[in-house]
């Protein structure tokens, strides 16, 4: 299942009882929460609202399985009961929304402890604690030993991998020393990836390219990389190595065009990107925060609908006629 299969049309529950499950992956059930941070703040708020904020009516079932999910993940509190339900961000919740330190370590912590609190997922994680073997020996393992029927065996697995990626639980931890947390040390980039090398960038836990991107060349300060296969750079961190250039392939390397180059001197804050679009009268660059939400890019949707017809609208007053 990839990240579009876990928007807002969450899966219907398949037929026959099952243990319950989270529908979308941690980083899904986080953008929820930060969907109703951005409505409600730290209040309680009506069932009702608390639906409106995910993009729900009042009676949508995928509002009440948002809601399910968000309660496995322990990221909302429930009081009372029925249509009379009130619901608020937890605590945990609260913290990782509100936590924006340079130095994310604890933030990362907490959100490995929400990412394992579904019952669901401890139990895979308690079977499979040093990394799972195959699909189907997971899924049989669900089903004749879980009491999970075949459908919410394949949609969980799905699940817990892409959230498994996404907290890194199968990586080795390699906490940073307190002063190499800002930047990576250039004269140490070579070792890891070379202008030539095939490489995977991941986002979020999702590949960008099917059949991967080679390095074309590196930011000034080594924090960047650029390939062949987009005009935006990409965080080091998000760069994996597939396949090392050969010494044949890296003699003639390939050289990174001076307007990339020059693209790398917007300073972007913490946690942000760009996205540069190509235009015939020069590239116009977007610059945004990782983990926007759905509801979010709807509205930065509208806005620029509104300015690029403004602009339009200039462009034709501003002809002769």
């Amino acid at each position: 299942m990839t990240d579009e299969a876990a928007t807002r049309k969450l899966p219907k529950r398949r037929e026959g009882r099952s243990p319950a499950y989270p529908y979308v992956p941690v980083h899904k059930a986080l953008e929820r929460a930060q969907e109703l941070f951005a409505q409600e703040g730290t209040h309680n708020a009506p069932l009702s609202s608390a639906l409106s904020a995910w993009g729900y009516s009042h009676k949508s079932s995928g509002g009440r399985q948002t809601l399910a999910t968000m309660k496995y993940y322990g990221l909302v509190e429930i009081a009372g009961e029925g249509d009379g339900r009130m619901i608020k961000l937890s605590e945990i919740a609260r913290k990782i929304i509100l936590d924006q330190r340079e130095d994310d370590r604890e933030k990362r912590a907490l959100i490995r402890e929400v990412a394992l609190m579904p019952s669901a997922h401890k139990t895979i994680y308690q079977k499979y604690p040093d990394g799972l073997p195959s699909d189907g020996t997971v899924q049989h393992y669900l089903v004749f030993e879980r009491g999970f029927n075949t459908d919410a065996a394949i949609e969980l697995l799905a699940e817990f991998k892409q959230t498994a990626s996404q907290i890194q639980l199968y990586q080795s931890p390699q906490p940073p020393d307190k002063g190499d947390v800002e930047a990576p040390s250039q004269e140490e980039e070579p070792a890891q990836i070379e202008v030539g090398d095939k490489v995977q960038i991941t986002i979020g836990g999702v590949d960008q390219f099917a059949g991967g991107a080679t390095v074309i060349g590196f930011s000034d300060d080594g924090a960047w990389v650029f390939t062949n296969q987009s005009k935006s750079a990409a965080k080091l961190e998000e760069v994996t190595l597939l396949e090392a250039a050969s010494a044949k392939h890296v003699e003639k390397r390939p050289e990174v065009p001076d307007h990339l180059m020059q693209q790398n001197d917007i300073k972007l804050p913490k946690g942000s990107r760009k996205a540069v679009f190509p235009l015939s009268d020069g590239d116009v660059i977007l610059t945004f925060q990782d983990g926007i939400s759905e509801a979010s890019l709807r509205r930065l949707k509208k806005y620029l609908e509104i300015f690029l017809d403004e602009q339009i609208e200039l462009n034709q007053e501003s002809k002769p006629s």
